[in-house]
């Protein structure tokens, strides 16, 4: 607890000192007509510084620095009068700059994208050196007898090229990222972006200390190979050295800026205009190459989890093209090829897909180009390499290029050959009579339409067993539920496998009899009628006469499965109230 208000109390001391000797060493070299100073680095300095801290701990650092700058303009720029306002605005710049830039990029690493660079030129570049300049061209109008357009051209240039230059490097070291980045950094990376460092200060040198050659070309060749090779330490540093070599040799009259005939605050708004120039030749590159290497760091990390997930799941998961070649496989695409994912590149996916729906494969693939913002679920069968016939569903979306345009398609496959036929077990049983076997009123419903549909004429009978309450009544109703499953045997015995016998409810059945005539129905409803009549049956050793009585009505496409059924069920009361044990026939 105790090391950690030291720590803070050091740290501000060292801010302070820090942007007192930028202060004054700014003052002292650049106030070449006796008004602002045509370089200011420390507002650079103490935005960056702003950005690192809790907005509740700007106090400190703000007072420290203004008295900072109150002082140094005391002494070196326009005296102790118009130091106390100059240092407020001096501050308030900053304090502007850090706003915006934890507002606009909040938690952003320095030039990680080309957002972070377009938010720190408008903030701390643009709009705070603006109004910074703004009131101070203001104030020294009032005080001095500056020109205020010289006033304001000179503070807005010195001060957004100053912070622009210097402000990438200071946020580097202040938040800790340059260390982090030195220490994640390789002997031979580091050794690499040395060389590249040190190559830039030669040629600067070069290019700077001598004016028979106009060789301002020179240093943004190694600066552009610094950007691409190093990363966002050596883009910072490179330009920082540019800026102090070349404004040094300028000051000191070498160079080719030193050359222009001109006075010396002209020449070295020139020298800024050559360093933001190089800048933007720099800070772009960097921040998309930043932005890359996020990106391509976050792709190495999705494709690890997932291979982890392809590679341990059974479901298949597999890229194809719009061709339909297969260009990813997971390994689980075994269990139905037999062969490895890189056996099965480049080969046609509906080849691997065998069984009685492959054709159906290429409509798939067309269905999803052609909507492809949509998820497509499909279902088909295809033969293991076992030979077993699997059902199998696919969950498909669309893979979308740069250009907006279908590029291919991702599908995760799955066997759902177990949910299928469990499916198949439910819909059985939802048209199945539970006591009997035979098909339920739902099923007779789905038959008699199905038949309808298909334009195949037949007949339809309905049997009800005569007197059936009795049996309950003298036999039990354990006793009536075999007499039923009974008659259900025997009806299935005498009908052909085409024909579908139903249990309508109680003791009423139902035959469809398709493509037959009333004369051939009739004679195998009445066939039915002796069997029960002639042998009755035997239950628990008890012999129990039966008889039944039957409707037959014709049906044919014109029809409804309920007029069919109602002709059939008047047919059946007919019989019933002629002395039953007999088939009746509708009119």
């Amino acid at each position: 607890m105790s090391t950690t208000p030291a720590r803070r109390r050091a740290s501000l001391l060292l801010l302070g000192v820090a942007y007192f000797v930028l202060c004054a060493g700014t003052l002292r070299l650049t106030r070449f007509d006796g008004g602002v100073a045509f370089i200011w680095v420390a507002a650079a300095l103490l935005t960056a510084r702003l950005t690192t801290l809790p907005r509740e701990r700007w106090g400190a650092p703000l007072v420290i620095c203004g008295l900072a700058s109150f002082t140094a303009t005391s002494i070196w720029g326009f005296g102790p009068v118009l130091a106390l306002p100059l240092a407020l605005i001096n501050v308030l710049e900053s304090v502007i700059g850090a706003i915006l830039l934890r507002r606009l990029a909040p938690r952003r690493s320095v030039l990680e994208s080309q957002r972070w660079l377009l938010v720190f030129v408008l903030a701390a570049g643009v709009v705070a050196p603006a109004m910074s300049a703004i009131l101070a061209t203001i104030t020294l109008t009032i005080a001095t007898d500056q020109l205020p357009l010289k006033s304001l051209i000179n503070w807005y240039s010195g001060h957004a090229l100053g912070t622009l230059t210097f402000m990438p490097i200071f946020m580097l070291v202040l938040r800790g990222d340059a260390l982090r980045l030195i220490r994640q950094t390789t002997l031979a990376q580091l050794s690499q972006a040395t060389v590249l460092l040190a190559f830039t200060s030669v040629i600067s040198i070069v290019s700077f200390a001598q004016h028979g050659l106009p060789l301002l070309f020179l240093p943004l060749l190694p600066m552009v190979l610094a950007t691409f090779r190093g990363g966002p330490l050596s883009t910072a540093a490179s330009i920082v050295m540019l800026a102090v070599i070349g404004g040094a040799f300028t000051l000191l009259g070498y160079g080719p800026i030193a050359r222009i005939d001109a006075p010396t605050g002209a020449r070295m708004q020139f020298l800024q205009l050559y360093i933001a120039c190089a800048m933007l030749m720099v800070l772009p590159a960097r921040a998309e190459l930043q932005q890359r290497a996020n990106l391509f760091r976050k792709l190495r990390e999705s494709e690890a989890r997932y291979r982890v997930l392809t590679e341990h799941s059974t479901d298949i998961v597999i890229n194809v093209d719009r061709q339909g070649l297969l260009r990813f496989a997971s390994t689980s695409i075994r269990q139905i090829s037999g062969s490895s994912p890189d056996q099965l590149i480049g080969r046609p996916i509906a080849t691997m897909l065998r069984g009685p729906d492959a054709d159906r494969i290429a409509g798939f693939l067309d269905q999803i180009i052609a909507e492809p913002e949509q998820p497509h679920i499909h279902e088909f069968r295809a033969i293991s390499r076992n030979g077993d016939m699997r059902w199998l569903e696919t969950h498909s979306h669309a893979v979308m290029d740069d250009a907006g345009q279908v590029s291919g398609v991702v599908s995760a496959i799955r066997d759902v050959s177990k949910r299928k036929a469990h499916e198949e077990r439910l819909a059985h049983a939802a048209l199945t009579d539970p006591l009997t076997g035979l098909a339920n009123r739902r099923g007779l419903d789905a038959e008699l339409t199905a038949r309808l549909s298909s334009g195949v004429g037949g007949c339809l009978a309905l049997f009800d067993l005569d007197h059936f309450k009795r049996v309950n009544d003298t036999f039990g109703h354990a006793t009536g539920d075999e007499v039923l499953r009974r008659f259900a045997a025997l009806a299935r015995a005498s009908v052909r496998d085409q024909d579908l016998v139903a249990r309508l409810g109680g003791e009423e059945f139902a035959v469809v009899l398709p493509d037959i005539s009333m004369s051939q129905a009739t004679f195998v409803c009445d066939r039915l009628r002796r069997a029960i009549g002639d042998a009755g049956m035997r239950v628990n050793d008890q012999l129990i006469a039966l008889t039944v009585s039957g409707g037959v009505a014709m049906f044919g496409r014109d029809q409804t499965a309920d007029a069919v059924l109602r002709a059939a069920d008047a047919a059946l009361y007919r019989a019933k109230h002629a002395g039953r044990d007999q088939v009746a026939l509708a009119a």
